[in-house]
């Protein structure tokens, strides 16, 4: 499953038909829901070359699902490199390939990286530890 849209979106979809792989990989385009659908979900690729925060990365985790993703952006900050799922170097599809090989040979990998990643939001991204580091900023720059 691949979701989300964009300006690749018509290229991508006919690279999938030219490989011959339309029975095994569907494009999802944007889901209102993702957060309902990423429970069924094996791991969340997101081998994106630049990306913030990465919101999805942390709807995976708190869905238990492990996540592989590239040292884009923000998204190290979601994705601990073997704790709640594997980082990759950008444009990197041999690492993608062995990572991606990795976790789906390994059930018991991916529940426990799940599991890391669903502790790691409840935890680093409550509503409660986001407000208490806001206002230590705020705090702070008051203070000066």
């Amino acid at each position: 499953l691949i979701y989300g849209r964009g300006p690749l979106e018509a290229e991508l979809r006919q690279a999938v038909a030219d490989q011959g792989l339309t029975d095994n990989v569907q494009l999802m385009g944007f889901a209102d829901d993702l957060p309902a659908q990423l429970g069924c979900l094996d791991l969340l690729v997101h081998p994106a070359d630049m990306e913030g925060l990465g919101v999805s990365l942390l709807q995976a985790s708190a869905a238990r699902v492990p996540i592989i993703a590239s040292r884009a952006g923000g998204m190290p900050e979601a994705v601990v490199d073997g704790e709640n799922g594997l980082l990759i170097s950008v444009g990197d599809v041999a690492a993608l390939a062995t990572a991606m090989n990795r976790l789906l040979g390994d059930a018991g990998l991916r529940k426990q990286m799940g599991d890391s990643g669903w502790t790691m939001v409840m935890h680093d991204f409550s509503v409660d530890t986001l407000c208490e580091g806001n206002l230590a900023i705020y705090n702070k720059v008051l203070a000066q």
